[in-house]
């Protein structure tokens, strides 16, 4: 096994997920799908624009390394990535969304997001969809837990919300029987999710990434968009 991101060989466990982070980059098993899926699919040019939410610091490094100048790494909460020595701009995507230019980006990318944001997440795609270049691609993924899909914005204390969504703050969960009626009403998209189509199973098993993820949705599922596929 090698991490694809940077070449790192030594991984270690994480709750219920033996051996799932790389110890050289931190990349995780989304992280370095979403890794091969910008390499051998999106594929952006030298200089291209990109816009990284919540920037993982494997994949932040591969990005920059592609786009220069033109990298664009943005979080909530800037202070966050101090330690990682990454250039993160502050941006609420509740607030600060409308503000994207339009057609700009060749590649916008945030993985385990939308479940943080305390507003209406089907405007926040179909804005950031907006924001893409003709050609350009979002790639992003989602917590799926269980069946069910649940969704909950509610006027509490801090204290009160880490009682009842847990100290990450996950206000909604992405149901894999309701990607159709969720994720689907917003994109054109494939009903079902295999790895296998696009990458051959060696080459899973050398990225690290576990079989279990290589069918179904789940939370490592990384879906790669464009603005032509907005439905609205």
């Amino acid at each position: 096994m090698r991490c694809n991101i940077c070449g790192g060989t030594a991984f270690e466990d994480m709750p219920k997920r033996p051996l799932a982070r790389c110890t050289t980059c931190r990349s995780l098993e989304r992280t370095r799908v979403a890794a091969l899926k910008i390499t051998a699919q999106v594929r952006p040019q030298p200089g291209a624009h990109v816009l990284h939410f919540a920037p993982e610091q494997g994949l932040s490094q591969l990005l920059r390394g592609i786009a220069g100048e033109n990298y664009r790494a943005v979080d909530i909460d800037p202070p966050r990535y101090a330690h990682l020595g990454l250039d993160v701009e502050p941006f609420d995507l509740c607030r600060d969304v409308f503000t994207l230019p339009r057609s700009r980006y060749d590649l916008i990318v945030h993985n385990h997001v939308l479940e943080h944001i305390e507003c209406n997440y089907s405007v926040v795609l179909i804005r950031l969809a907006q924001s893409l270049s003709e050609n350009g691609a979002m790639l992003f993924s989602v917590p799926i837990v269980g069946d069910d899909f649940t969704d909950a914005i509610v006027d509490a204390s801090d204290e009160e919300k880490a009682a009842r969504f847990g100290a990450f703050r996950h206000y909604r969960h992405f149901g894999r029987r309701f990607i159709a009626e969720t994720l689907g009403m917003i994109f054109d998209m494939a009903p079902d999710y295999d790895l296998t189509r696009d990458f051959p199973p060696e080459v899973l098993r050398e990225a690290n990434i576990p079989e279990h993820h290589w069918r179904d949705f789940t939370g490592t599922s990384i879906f790669v968009v464009r603005r032509r596929d907005l439905r609205v």
